[in-house]
């Protein structure tokens, strides 16, 4: 989960990666002719749009994501490969500004390519209809890059390309919303969380009013995110364990890693759709399933992210306001011990761990801890929702 950037609108993963031209590409085996550019192109909405309030931010960004996350590459000139190798997105009142690092053999082909994947991401999508393509240009080219790699000395090129182009993408993004307005904007969420009053933080009255407001924009950001990684595993056919880049589902217990599929990111949103509901509620219900207590624990965790990204909070500082928080919120529920396994649960381990992945494993069904139990109810009641029930 991202932890500098509260709104979920500007978003990295990956690392830029360079190979020498006419090398082999480590990726392929291919022989390469090629560099890397990172190409800043500007979305404008459609005229009769004046400004995008924030949720219209939100939405327009999880948009671009959800679609440039499943881009590879484009064919260029010659029916050359282009990869896509990174992005970042950063959406604004006015518009949308992109970035795209990209192998390609020319400057031209990287600003038409990035051109290119952008008009049919914009044709593509019934969201995006009446946006255009404002202008794409590279922020950086070959000729810079090997001055900065010269003056780098001894620094590796791909460190060195890596430092360059997140220069570019910093130097590109518009600025975020101010201190104040997120302020604003969280006064704003606040009342909506009404399963706790205002002695749930361990605060003086009136002070509640942020860290209430982050957890309701944290639930917006964690099930944004929890789609997200749900659509790469299942394009991939992966699971964490395989996969990279991934949003929040990476930051459940690692021990289990193996068994986060799709299937269960479908599972798994819908415990943190109840937990979400649960905190709009009139009185707190605690978390009836361990599934349900980790999805609070990421909407917590976001919630402190929120908070320090937009110069309200430190980590420092929220750290007691949100362990009181989850004193009220968790109850008796245990599930902290599961981060505490410090190794693969699973059922083909190596001979020389088998016998002790069997006792963890029987230790945590013991106390409900066990993967298969996460969606059971502790109470003992069916579970809540039929598709939990197939699990």
């Amino acid at each position: 989960m991202r932890r500098d950037d509260p709104s979920g609108d500007e978003l990295e993963r990956g690392a830029a990666c360079r190979w020498n031209a006419g090398q082999d590409d480590p990726r392929t085996g291919r022989r390469r002719d090629a560099v890397d550019y990172a190409v800043t192109a500007e979305l404008e909405p459609p005229a009769e749009v004046v400004e995008l309030d924030a949720l219209q931010q939100e939405g327009i960004a999880a948009v671009l994501d959800r679609h440039l996350a499943l881009v590879e590459g484009v064919s260029g000139p010659g029916d050359a490969d282009i990869d896509v190798l990174d992005y970042r997105i950063t959406v604004h009142p006015t518009g949308a500004s992109v970035v795209l690092a990209l192998d390609a053999p020319s400057l031209l082909a990287a600003e038409d390519a990035a051109a290119s994947v952008l008009d049919e991401l914009i044709g593509e999508s019934e969201v995006l209809t009446g946006w255009s393509v404002a202008h794409s240009e590279v922020r950086i080219t070959e000729d810079e890059f090997n001055q900065q790699l010269a003056a780098a000395g001894d620094v590796r090129a791909d460190d060195a390309l890596e430092a360059a182009v997140e220069e570019a993408l910093e130097t590109s993004a518009e600025p975020a919303m101010d201190v104040e307005h997120w302020r604003a904007r969280l006064t704003e969420l606040a009342p909506q969380l009404r399963a706790f009053d205002a002695s749930a933080f361990g605060v003086e009255p009136g002070e509640q009013t942020l860290p209430a407001g982050a957890l309701i924009h944290a639930v917006r950001v964690v099930t944004d995110e929890i789609f997200y990684d749900e659509l790469a595993l299942a394009v991939n056919n992966a699971t964490v364990a395989d996969a990279v880049g991934l949003l929040v589902l990476e930051e459940l217990p690692p021990c289990y890693d193996h068994r986060y599929d799709a299937f269960f990111a479908r599972a798994f949103v819908l415990s943190s759709a109840a937990v979400a509901q649960r905190l709009t509620e009139q009185s707190w219900t605690l978390p009836r399933t361990v599934a349900e207590a980790l999805a609070l624990r990421l909407i917590i965790n976001e919630a402190r992210v929120v908070l320090e990204a937009a110069e309200l909070m430190t980590w420092e500082a929220s750290e007691p306001v949100f362990e009181v928080f989850a004193g009220r919120a968790f109850g008796d529920t245990n599930h902290d011990e599961l981060y505490e396994v410090d190794l693969p649960l699973a059922s083909d381990a190596e001979p020389e761990t088998a016998e002790q992945v069997t006792k963890v494993e029987a230790e945590l069904h013991a106390r409900g801890l066990a993967f298969d139990q996460w969606f059971t109810p502790r109470d003992g009641n069916p579970a809540s929702h039929p598709y939990l029930g197939s699990l």
